[in-house]
């Protein structure tokens, strides 16, 4: 928590992170634009849930500021990640 002493991060690790997630999400875009990724579903749906959820957890952790917050809020997240992975893929695997 915040009251309890830990610091902020720093702006130049917000950017760091911006930067990296610029990138993750023009990885993302480069899958669509592969023909051969994007027609092979065993391939693209992995790897677009894989960038997806490191974008989440970069979101919720230090945009949201979600490691400074009650752990039971990180739990919540964590568990909702979990359950929305997993409906998507059996949904996935139903099609």
């Amino acid at each position: 928590m915040v009251g309890s002493g830990e610091k902020h991060a720093t702006v130049k690790l917000y950017w760091v992170f911006a930067v990296i997630l610029c990138i993750v999400t023009f990885l993302e875009w480069i899958c669509f634009k592969i023909d051969s990724i994007r027609e092979n579903t065993l391939l693209i749906v992995p790897l677009l849930s894989a960038m997806s959820i490191v974008k989440f957890c970069m979101v919720c952790g230090w945009y949201m500021h979600l490691r400074y917050d009650d752990k039971i809020l990180l739990k919540i997240f964590g568990v909702s990640l979990l359950l929305a992975t997993g409906t998507f893929f059996i949904l996935h695997l139903a099609i």
